[in-house]
Order: C-alpha cells, then sequence, then structure tokens
C-alpha cells in the first residue's frame, strides 16, 4: 500500500510470445496493477529477442516456452543477461521446470492460471531480486571501509587495463603500497584510529591520483594503485614519491599528531610481467625490497631485483618458518543467537604470532600464503586446533556450540582433503556434526560440480557448511539448491551502515527472507551497534557475530565472556 501522491517506479516488463493471447491477457494483467507499477516494452525489441534479453532498460522478461526458448536462456546466461526471465507454460512438470531452470530461468507461469495477484507478486519478487542482486554486484567490488576497489574488483580492473594497453600500446604500471608498522597504530590507539589512518592514507592517496588513476585496498594497511598510460618509470616514480610524502604527512589521531610511512613497489606492463599474477607478484616483491630499507622508500621491480630467501627480513622465509614452527594459532569469534543471547558458535580465526612483530591478522600475510603454496598446510593445522577446541568445549559444558573454519579453495580441491579430515577428526574424538566449514561464493564458482561432489562426500562425515561473504560475487542463486549449504553468512559490508541505509536494508531483508525460503539459517557478520542488532533481530536473521559483542578471542577467554553476557542480560531483565 502507498500513500496517495507516493511516486512508484515503473518497471519495464518485456513479453515474448508468438501467441497473441498472451499479449492481450498478460498486457490487460499488468495494467490492472495497482499501484501502477508496470509498463510494456516496445513491440519493436520482440523481433530481436536476445537484444531485448541484454537490453539494461528491461526490468524482467516473461517467455512463452517454446522451440527456442532452451537456446534464448543459454544465450542470454552466455552473455550475462541480468533481467530476471519468467517462463510462461502450458502446464507444470518438474522435469522441464527443473531443466529451464538450470538454464537460468527465474521463475514461471502457467497459462489458464495467470491470476492477477499471483503474476504482480513474482514479478515484484523477481524485479527485488535483480536490484538487490544489482546492488550486492555494486558492493561487492568495493572496500566498506575507504570505497576504493577490494581484491576482487582490483583484479577485474587491472585485467581491463592490461588490456586496453596491450591493444593501443601504451604502460600500465602498478604500484604496490604498504603502510609501514600499521599494527602498531592499532595496539597503541586502538582499531577504530586505525581505521581512521586508513581512509586518511586511501584519501590523500586519491589527490595525488590522475582521473585516469584508480585505488584498491587489497588488505588491512595494504594499497594498490593502477597508472595507465605512463610515458616512462621516471613518471612512475614521481608519483610514487609524491605518494610517499603524502601518506608520511602527520595526522590527528585521538587528538595527538602521528606519522606513518609507506613502502611502495612498482611493475610496468608489459616489461615486467604480461599476465596478472606476474606483475601483482612483481610489484608485491619491489614492495617487500622497500621495506627492508628503514624509512619510506620506492623501488621499482627488475630481473635483477634479489630477494635474501633466507634472510629475516624476507616474508616468504619468515612464513616457512612459521609454518614449521607452528606459529599460527586460532582466535575465536563468538556468534551469538539473536533470540535467547547465549552463544551458539564460534568462528575460528586465524593468527600469526610472529617472534617480533606481535600477533599478526591475516591481511598480513594471508595472500603471501596463498601465493606460496602454503594454504594447504596450515589449513590441515587450522581443522587440528579447531578439532581440538571442540574437545575443551565440551569439557567445559558447551558441547551444542558449533566451531566454523574457513576453507580455502587449494583446500579443497586436494585430492587427500577427504581423507586428511577424516583422519583428524577421528584421531581427535571431536563431534563431527559440531564441526562446520565455511566456503565463499568465490571458492564455489571456480568449479561448482567438483566443490559439491567434495561437499557431499564431508557431509557424510557430519560436517555442515556454511556460504561466507552471502552476496559479495555469487552470479547463479540457483548453486544454494543444489549444494548442502546450511547456512548464510551476510558480509559485514552490508550490515556497516544499518540501519541508515535503504540499500543496505534492502540487501539484509532479501537475503534473510531468501534464506528462510530456503530453509536456511542466516547469520550476519559484522555487527557493531546496538541499532545494527536491533534491525537485525527485527528482520528475522537468527544469529550475529561483531565487536558489538566481541572480538575474535583466545578460547581461555570464552568463560569470561560468557560469564559477561550473563550479566548483561540480568541487568537488561532488571533495568
Amino acid at each position: 500500500m502507498t500513500n496517495q501522491g507516493e511516486r512508484v517506479d515503473l518497471h519495464t516488463v518485456l513479453i515474448i510470445s508468438e501467441h497473441k493471447t498472451d499479449h492481450l491477457i498478460l498486457s490487460a494483467c499488468l495494467e490492472r496493477a495497482a499501484p501502477r507499477r508496470f509498463r510494456l516494452a516496445s513491440p519493436n525489441l520482440i523481433r530481436r529477442p536476445l537484444e531485448a534479453l541484454l537490453d539494461p532498460s528491461i526490468d524482467a522478461v516473461i517467455m512463452a516456452n517454446g522451440p527456442e526458448t532452451e537456446y534464448l536462456l543459454r544465450l542470454a546466461q552466455k552473455n550475462n543477461a541480468t533481467a530476471p526471465i519468467i517462463l510462461l507454460l502450458d502446464e507444470v512438470s518438474e522435469k522441464i521446470t527443473t531443466q529451464l531452470r538450470e538454464y537460468g530461468a527465474q521463475d514461471y507461469l502457467v497459462r489458464g492460471q495467470l491470476q492477477d495477484q499471483l503474476v504482480h507478486r513474482i514479478l515484484d519478487y523477481s524485479i527485488q531480486l535483480k536490484e538487490a542482486r544489482d546492488q550486492i554486484q555494486q558492493l561487492s567490488n568495493r572496500d566498506a571501509l575507504t570505497g576504493a576497489l577490494n581484491r576482487a574488483g582490483f583484479r577485474a580492473h587491472l585485467e581491463r587495463a592490461m588490456d586496453r594497453s596491450e591493444r593501443y600500446g601504451f604502460n600500465t604500471a602498478l604500484l604496490y603500497i604498504n603502510v609501514d608498522q600499521f599494527a602498531n597504530v592499532n595496539d597503541n590507539y586502538g582499531e577504530a584510529d586505525g581505521d581512521l589512518m586508513i581512509k586518511t592514507i586511501s584519501r590523500r592517496l586519491i589527490n595525488k591520483m590522475r582521473s585516469t588513476d584508480s585505488i584498491a585496498r587489497l588488505g588491512g594497511d595494504e594499497f594498490a594503485v593502477v597508472l595507465e598510460d605512463v610515458s616512462s618509470s621516471a613518471d612512475v616514480a614521481l608519483i610514487a614519491e609524491k605518494m610517499l610524502g603524502s601518506i608520511s604527512a602527520p595526522m590527528i589521531l585521538s587528538e595527538q599528531q602521528v606519522s606513518v610511512e609507506a613502502s611502495i613497489g612498482a611493475a610496468i606492463f608489459p616489461d615486467d610481467g604480461r599476465e596478472f599474477p606476474d606483475l601483482v607478484d612483481n610489484a608485491r616483491s619491489a614492495m617487500q625490497q622497500a621495506k627492508s630499507v628503514p624509512g619510506g622508500k620506492f623501488i621499482r621491480y627488475s630481473e635483477q631485483l634479489l630477494f635474501d630467501v633466507a634472510g629475516g627480513n624476507s616474508l616468504a622465509a619468515e612464513l616457512r618458518n612459521a609454518v614449521r614452527k607452528n606459529q599460527f594459532e586460532l582466535h575465536y569469534q563468538p556468534r551469538i543467537d539473536l533470540k535467547d543471547g547465549q552463544l551458539v558458535g564460534l568462528e575460528a580465526l586465524l593468527r600469526w604470532n610472529h617472534p617480533e612483530r606481535g600477533l599478526l591478522c591475516p591481511g598480513e600475510f594471508l595472500s603471501a600464503c596463498e601465493d606460496m603454496g602454503l594454504m594447504k598446510t596450515i589449513g590441515y593445522q587450522v581443522i587440528q586446533h579447531a578439532c581440538s577446541a571442540l574437545l575443551w568445549l565440551a569439557e567445559q559444558g558447551m558441547d551444542h556450540v558449533d566451531v566454523a573454519v574457513n576453507i580455502s579453495f587449494s583446500q579443497i580441491q586436494d585430492d587427500r582433503f577427504l581423507e586428511i579430515v577424516k583422519d583428524i577428526v577421528t584421531r581427535s574424538g571431536a563431534e563431527a556434526s559440531r564441526l562446520e566449514f565455511e566456503l565463499t561464493e568465490s571458492t564455489i564458482l571456480k568449479s561448482p560440480g567438483a566443490i559439491k561432489e567434495r561437499m557431499d562426500e564431508l557431509r557424510q562425515l557430519g560436517i555442515s557448511f556454511s556460504l561466507d561473504d552471502f552476496g559479495t560475487g555469487f552470479s547463479q542463486l540457483s548453486h544454494l539448491t543444489e549444494l548442502p549449504i546450511c547456512a548464510l553468512k551476510i558480509d559485514a559490508c552490508f550490515v556497516r551502515d544499518l540501519p541508515r541505509n535503504p540499500h543496505q536494508e534492502a540487501v539484509c531483508t532479501m537475503i534473510i527472507e531468501m534464506a528462510h525460503r530456503l530453509g536456511m539459517l542466516v547469520i550476519a557478520e559484522g555487527a557493531e551497534t546496538h541499532e545494527q542488532v536491533e534491525f537485525l533481530r527485527n528482520s528475522n536473521c537468527q544469529q550475529v557475530q561483531g565487536f558489538y559483542y566481541s572480538p575474535a578471542i583466545p578460547l581461555q577467554q570464552l568463560p569470561r565472556f560468557i560469564q559477561e553476557q550473563r550479566f548483561k542480560r540480568r541487568e537488561k531483565l532488571f533495568s
């Protein structure tokens, strides 16, 4: 119901059918919508159905099932058409609807059952889902803190820049930037001031960029800047030196003047690398070499740039040593049931207990571990620690608490993964039904068929699965019904500005409703305020984790956390 005078957006609906009767019935049905919110696409578009399916002005398509339906659906899927396609069938059969949904159809209608309310509801839901997915796509390529590109957006952008360089014959430079001693800022001033510093540095970098350049945040204290069409390495060095000067300028944190320096490495396409991984690795190598020299430095990569692989300043050597000496440990972020405030789960988060730099978060070392092929070894250590945590929880009378572990693609596609996981669980004596593996959307999309097979095998052991960072990369929602996923985790980027951001409200509400319809649990990440928690509770989100309740903590601090939670609940009860 809308208020009188309130503006309602008109959504363009395309009807593709050879039967004039279909057009007449559906047109009349759409005209009767109250409030009026649908309009028909131009009849001329019907003569070019594929172009019509790819037309960004089309909000939904109703397509009569016929000889060319499967062909058109395949073409639409191949060309990444975004408009939801609703099939018009003569009769319903499970076989045909399943087959056509595999080809990308969103929903279906049946001739003879075209009641106004049903048609309007299916169109409304399909269009809302499309809008939410568009919003998700836009947000998924951006870093929530700075607004810069994130890793996914950075890769796509750099690959396009490299393509343009090759096509038009110019050079593109990649600057890899690391803020020195950023961990000390977090330790001494707190994470809020650490975030403020990162946002300030991001703005300063943008101020030194040209309009054709772009910036990405790759991790906690790492940025990348793509400089297109640079005439010489001297120009790259000049820009980098300006950035170093800008970063080192004093800033105010907690009413104190603070200065930091940075290290910048550069690689230039095509001279320093013709493929994405090579260019990024070489720029990072140059940055690491710059970091080994005191003070903010800029170094360009070259074939002669050598690292002391065995030396103490080599990140690669330190990581290999960390794996051998088992310097990695787990901290656990509590997951809370929003109905009763009880602890119901823990997410195991990796930390590196560095002998000199102290406790390091994954953003400072995880990408290097992946590049070096260490993630499988570290991953098995993490699963062992998680199983030990389950035993400890059972001893403390908390055998109802699940422990969730993040699983990477390199781990789950390992031929020995199932065998090793089974051995770890059996030897530890942990209850497998309390072990949860978190997979990201991007991991599943790399090889959906193989991942599903592996998930089914692990499910037989009793292990459950959640979909992490939901909304930041999934393009085939049909996979949700095919994979043994028990829970969806709403990514923190969709929670950060609740409840003030109407787009994030819409996305969260849509994800929660979708999960409930699929019989899945919904867990929201990144909740930091009472308002966010209340919005999620009122929206029927079942579980939440975030700094509002607790950061990730050592397992031994868990009893104290539970005591504090009981005390808070008792205070609320008597207040």
